[in-house]
């Protein structure tokens, strides 16, 4: 092992760990650790670190710089779920994202959802954006268990027209810095349709934990009371929740009623198609009238 001698070597780890936890040891005659939210600095006397070993989640550096040892303590969250509104034949339309109406910040810092995340781009960057929705992560033993009072993490993110939930770059898996330990539930919430909760815990396979929400009305916690079949084969979130209450009834018809014949980023619009005009009405709103969300409180 080449050993380089110098009176102060100044050692610079620039690492970000996304859904990780750190526990760092330094071992040295004199130096120091700082660990920030997005990285940490290291400084010793001595040899420099001068190799890396690693074997599953435990990193092993020669020299004073060791060990460091790297819990995974985080959650990568592969999600499919479709909104019946914006659903055609395969896919869902993207008509707000070519109308440039989808905002660039996350739009649940109102009522009834209250999110408090800062999630905002600087563009939309993904054609196939269709618009923001909320993930929730409740740590339950079952969905029936899995109120509010469970709730380990949000977080705002993008459907694609292909169902798929991502992150901000427009492609990524949601990635959550939590950890539970009963079991996973997952909610899908948006603003004018009804949200979901999966009708059974996460497992995790190779690292990811995988939901898809369109197969089947026992996807969701349920069924049929607060989900829908919206294609052959395929199910969705119903529209139609206006105000985002979790019931679809007259109050969501009479602000309907208020905004029709309007455009633009509306939550009377529930098929998405930057207007609000019969169809929303009549294609959504009445068809829906008989469902709520079966989310927990």
């Amino acid at each position: 092992m080449k050993k380089v001698i110098i009176s102060l070597v100044t050692l610079l780890i620039p690492f970000i760990i996304t859904a990780q936890s750190v526990s760092p040891e330094v071992i040295s005659s004199s130096g120091d650790y700082y660990e920030g939210v997005n990285g940490s600095i290291s400084w010793t006397l001595g040899e420099i670190a001068t190799e890396t070993y690693t074997a599953g989640n435990v990193i092993l550096t020669q020299g004073f710089q060791q060990p460091i040892t790297v819990a995974i303590a985080g959650i990568n969250l592969d999600v499919l779920v479709y909104l019946e509104g914006p659903y055609a034949g395969t896919e869902m339309t993207t008509n707000l994202n070519l109308a440039g109406e989808i905002p660039l910040a996350q739009p649940y810092n109102v009522a009834p959802w209250n999110y408090p995340g800062t999630e905002s781009v600087a563009s939309i960057p993904n054609p196939d954006v269709v618009d923001w929705v909320i993930v929730e992560l409740r740590d339950a033993s079952d969905a029936a268990s899995a109120t509010g009072a469970t709730r380990i993490a949000q977080q705002a993110g993008f459907i694609l027209k292909d169902g798929t939930v991502v992150g901000l770059d427009g492609s990524s898996n949601l990635q959550f810095g939590t950890s539970f330990s009963s079991g996973l539930f997952l909610i899908v919430w948006h603003r004018n349709h009804l949200g979901v909760l999966s009708a059974t815990a996460l497992t995790e396979t190779g690292g990811v934990y995988s939901y898809d929400f369109s197969t089947s009305l026992s996807q969701a916690h349920g069924g049929g009371a607060g989900y829908k079949l919206i294609a052959t084969s395929v199910y969705g979130m119903p529209g139609g929740d206006e105000n985002g209450d979790g019931d679809i009834d007259a109050t969501d018809k009479a602000s309907w009623t208020i905004n029709a014949g309007t455009e633009g980023y509306q939550s009377s619009d529930f098929n998405m198609d930057n207007q609000v005009s019969n169809p929303d009405k009549n294609d959504t709103w009445v068809e829906n009238t008989t469902q709520s969300s079966q989310v927990p409180d």
